[in-house]
């Protein structure tokens, strides 16, 4: 899992390094030119979308996701295990059925649209659901299998 972590890092600190360089030319080419580029606001709204879809799988994989753990902190160690095992089958569906499958669904309506501004098919911009998808499975997996291993401290 150290090498999807450190992909998704360098992915990631990458499409923020280059939306922070789109916003800096956008303000320059706004005021200094007064002549705002066309090309950096779609830009920038993709690579939010991008940053977004493959951050939640990266925060879920540290556990640094945000939960809510009104109901569970009353829970036994064995309750809180069960709570967590369904709440990971939960996400697996939920990966399989909306993201991967209504994801690629999106993505192939798509195929003969081009965006507007940069000229680019519309499938790389949905493209990043099946995969943000994929990579929730993976980390959904890696959980799990940790899971099994603590299985018999919490019987």
């Amino acid at each position: 899992m150290k090498i999807v972590d450190k992909i998704l890092e360098t992915v990631l600190s990458l499409l923020v390094a280059v939306m922070v360089l789109g916003c800096v030319w956008q303000v320059f080419t706004r005021f200094a030119l007064n002549s705002p580029s066309k090309y950096t606001e779609e830009l920038l709204r993709y690579l939010l979308i991008w940053t977004t879809m493959l951050g939640v799988p990266y925060a879920y994989g540290k556990d640094k996701h945000l939960s809510i753990n009104l109901l569970t902190t009353a829970f036994t160690e064995k309750g809180k295990f069960y709570a967590q095992l369904a709440t990971r089958i939960l996400i697996i569906i939920l990966s399989i059925t909306v993201m991967i499958i209504g994801g690629y669904m999106v993505t192939t309506n798509a195929a003969g649209q081009i965006s507007p501004a940069l000229q680019l098919p519309m499938e790389v911009y949905y493209a990043c659901v099946p995969i943000s998808g994929i990579l929730m499975l993976v980390y959904s997996a890696d959980h799990l299998i940790k899971m099994a291993t603590t299985w018999k401290e919490v019987q």
